[in-house]
């Protein structure tokens, strides 16, 4: 799990060194959470959330599309989602 928090504070124009001196979050364990050596604890999501301002949800939103692959004789192969449509009709017509 990555955290948005470190592009929420970027858009907002707060550093981490700021932002865990007036959240009252270590520096150490922000840095952690956004590099994702170790998970922030439910009251921690909370606070953060709290602290900016925003639901706790916020902080999970994707940003990035979901990608997949089937993996074939060690070949990684792209699945795209007309693939997976092509796939599901097929299957219709069985």
């Amino acid at each position: 799990m990555e955290l948005r928090l470190k592009e929420i504070l970027a858009q907002r124009g707060i550093t981490l060194k700021d932002f865990a001196q007036t959240s009252g979050i270590s520096q150490s364990n922000l840095s952690n959470y956004l590099n994702g050596n170790i998970s922030p604890t439910l009251d921690t999501l909370k606070k953060i959330a709290s602290y900016l301002n925003i639901d706790v949800v916020e902080l999970f939103k994707e940003k990035d599309n979901i990608e997949f692959y089937a993996k074939h004789e060690g070949i990684l192969y792209p699945i795209s989602k007309e693939d997976i449509l092509s796939v599901i009709e097929k299957k219709k017509n069985i």
